[in-house]
């Protein structure tokens, strides 16, 4: 923007009081290739969202609101016509929102806050916490509504942000947790009129063979980079227990009458141990224990001898010799035990370590179709609205290590072309190597016209927790895999100079 429009545009901005001004396109052009706002374009909204929001007469109140919609318009659509030029089509961000962005144009500041820096996404926290983002009054979910207020009671949180985000030219995709239901899963309605946690939704948590739930397991200090959710209040499901499908079905339902222009699903996957248990290696810690998982398991036995070897695997965490004569003599009549997947050996008497082997295979793909099916079964309504369905997931989440495997059992290689996939790209090296590795890898395995779209974490200008700056690392992926023309970054309220802002916002009086 040259010299003279800046002071134009100043000028302007300050005579008229923000009222009564007509706008100009050149005025508000975007600086740089990610389609961010120059300052004066930026001051001169906020100016006017205040005047537009503040109490002042009915008359100078219309005024301004009038002004602000039609630049809040004008810079919905120099967005749009930037990104059409942009290598980068898409740019995102994750969002929380709390129950004080019910105030008055408070949702409208955050929504401003994303267009200024060239985001034309936004993924709207809908289930997380153990609370969802639906109205109170029609709440009729196994959550809690995030507003609990009865004189807020028919505030619909999700059905506004999106409004808001379309009136500026953002796409609004609901961003819904999966398998980590959080600790408030169940205390919400229930068809017998009861608010405590039922026997059903009890059984619907996952557990390993200890008996432990993923409450008693804490996955890691402070917060999980997935999510703004702190580690103590999530709570993963048994993905093969009915009430758990049952229940995130009717959510996820409930959450597509709002049509946004997208759902997300994360925590597609189990909860990661802490410590040396990040990696397991033995079936009892797994987090298929749960009364459905378990049934299911033994329901993969092809004949007698296989569902016996089956418990006594799941039972000790091993098989030995004798555990396999010990079967023999019960079923005589069968030749060697025999479940999905599996062939009967060539090897006249297979060693201990074949079986070992084996019955490891078959846990953790049972582990692995769990979620999965669970995932198929929670998408449908997205699906049958034709809504776009997208996953975000660890790229190292789904692989063996050394001789275990990686405790989040994150099958994406098992996941449908027909989501997007949003690889987390969260690696840490103070280079943009690593974190182009770990999408380079997913684009290696995507079945062929698979949309990829990954999420960074970092901050604009500057290097962050030992991560290059956002540019660095959009400019390596963009060399390295050119055919990715999405990317969102996490988090928000994560963002430096929205720091102050997300506080404010989580301390109000409605």
């Amino acid at each position: 923007m040259s010299a003279p429009i800046k002071t134009k545009v100043f000028t302007i901005a300050i005579a008229t009081h923000l009222l009564g001004m007509t706008i100009s396109q050149s005025g508000f052009a975007q600086v740089g290739e990610y389609c961010q706002f120059a300052s004066e374009a930026i001051a001169t909204k906020e100016n006017l969202r205040i005047a537009a929001f503040q109490n002042t007469t009915k008359s100078a109140n219309l005024a301004a609101t009038k002004e602000y919609q039609a630049i809040t318009k004008e810079h919905g659509q120099s967005l749009n016509t930037c990104r059409q030029r942009s290598w980068l089509k898409t740019q995102g961000i994750w969002l929380r929102l709390y129950p004080c962005d019910l105030q008055s144009g408070k949702l409208d500041e955050v929504m401003d806050r994303i267009v200024n820096k060239g985001y034309n996404q936004v993924f709207i926290e809908v289930l997380s916490d153990g609370k969802i983002l639906l109205p109170q009054s029609e709440n009729t979910t196994a959550w809690n509504s995030l507003v609990q207020s009865e004189k807020h009671k028919n505030a619909d949180l999700l059905k506004l942000a999106i409004a808001k985000g379309r009136e500026r030219g953002i796409k609004v995709h609901a961003w819904i947790f999966t398998m980590n239901v959080g600790t408030g899963y169940g205390r919400g309605f229930d068809r017998n009129g009861l608010s405590k946690l039922t026997v059903a939704r009890q059984n619907a948590i996952a557990r390993n063979a200890n008996g432990d739930s993923t409450i008693s397991i804490v996955e890691n200090l402070g917060k999980n980079p997935e999510s703004e959710v702190p580690t103590k209040d999530q709570l993963f499901i048994d993905p093969y227990n009915y009430q758990a499908q049952s229940d995130l079905y009717l959510a996820v339902n409930e959450v597509v009458k709002r049509k946004p222009d997208g759902v997300v699903f994360d925590y597609v996957r189990y909860k990661r141990g802490a410590g040396a248990s990040s990696v397991v290696s033995n079936v009892r810690y797994l987090w298929i224990y749960g009364q459905a998982s378990l049934q299911a398991f033994r329901d993969r036995a092809e004949n007698f001898q296989g569902r016996e070897i089956i418990n006594r695997f799941l039972k000790q965490g091993y098989i030995t010799p004798t555990d396999l004569q010990a079967v023999k003599k019960l079923y005589p009549q069968e030749t060697e035990p025999l479940w999905q997947g599996r062939q009967p050996s060539d090897q006249k008497e297979p060693a201990i370590t074949y079986w070992q082997s084996e019955l490891w295979r078959l846990a953790v793909g049972h582990a692995f179709i769990g979620v999965t099916y669970y995932l198929d079964v929670v998408s449908k309504p997205v699906f049958r609205q034709a809504i776009p369905a997208s996953i975000a997931f660890f790229s190292d989440g789904n692989q063996p290590v050394g001789a275990g495997f990686d405790s989040r059992m994150q099958p994406w290689h098992l996941f449908s072309s027909a989501y997007e996939w949003q690889p987390m790209a969260y690696a840490v090296c103070g280079k943009p190597d690593c974190i182009v590795d770990q999408v380079r890898r997913v684009a290696n395995y995507a079945p062929r016209g698979t949309m990829i779209a990954p999420i960074l974490v970092g901050q604009w200008n500057a290097p962050f927790t030992n991560r290059p700056s956002l540019e660095v690392q959009m400019q390596a992926i963009r060399a390295a895999i050119p055919a990715v023309n999405s990317i969102s970054h996490f988090a928000f309220g994560w963002q430096v100079e929205e720091v102050a802002l997300s506080r404010s916002r989580q301390i109000c009086k409605l």
